[in-house]
């Protein structure tokens, strides 16, 4: 079985990305300060590492080293159709997402199509398919599910995850789409496994507690 993480940056007031997400704007107008922490920031912070850090680590070193974190036990990738839609065009065939394959969660079937390395299939069977069919191919590897806010809920309240990676952006952005914007239906238990503080971003990881 492999092991299901969900990556999320999500703002201090709750928003993965500000209002008006399109082609042109695939965060929101104005919503790229949100995932800046990927690039790596240039502003001072007080560094407390989990046990992965470097006690010498910079801020800076710290979001870097995260985003890269990503890659480093992930086969194939679970993101949702709207994150697609919008991403398809400015990505082109830059390598995203490393050549690993990627699943699409849509109510909109599509014949696969290849892009910067990577095989994108689109599920119409729900989350748990794509899950399902990610698992398959990523073998003994992770499956990170990632983009969209709907498709993190839809995998946690189904109890697809094990491990929670929130991103938290010290903005309160005003509006957008939530993370959270309602009940999940269920109640989570999490378990806290790390922190990392960031020039851009704290960086919080969680053990999802089955059966909770």
């Amino acid at each position: 079985m492999s092991h299901v993480f969900l990556e999320m940056t999500m703002t201090l007031d709750g928003f993965t990305a500000a209002p008006g997400v399109s082609i042109e704007h695939p965060l929101g107008i104005g919503g790229e300060r949100v995932h800046d922490w990927l690039r790596g920031g240039d502003g001072p912070a007080e560094v407390g590492l989990g046990p992965e850090g470097a006690a010498d680590a910079t801020p800076d070193e710290i979001d870097l080293s995260v985003a890269a974190r990503m890659f480093d036990t992930t086969g194939a990738f679970v993101i949702g159709r709207r994150t697609f839609d919008v991403g398809e065009v400015p990505w082109g065939d830059d390598e995203a997402f490393e050549g690993r394959p990627v699943f699409v969660v849509t109510s909109r079937g599509r014949e696969p199509i290849e892009r910067g390395g990577s095989r994108f299939e689109f599920v119409t069977g729900g989350v748990g398919e794509a899950v399902d069919r990610a698992m398959t191919v990523a073998h003994a590897a992770s499956v990170c599910i990632m983009g969209g806010a709907d498709v993190a809920r839809q995998s946690l309240t189904a109890g697809l995850v094990d491990e929670v990676r929130l991103h938290l952006v010290p903005i309160l952005l005003g509006g957008g789409t939530r993370l959270f914007p309602d009940a999940t239906g269920r109640r989570i238990e999490l378990e806290p496994l790390g922190a990392e503080q960031g020039a851009l971003a704290m960086h919080l990881r969680y053990r999802v507690e089955r059966g909770a």
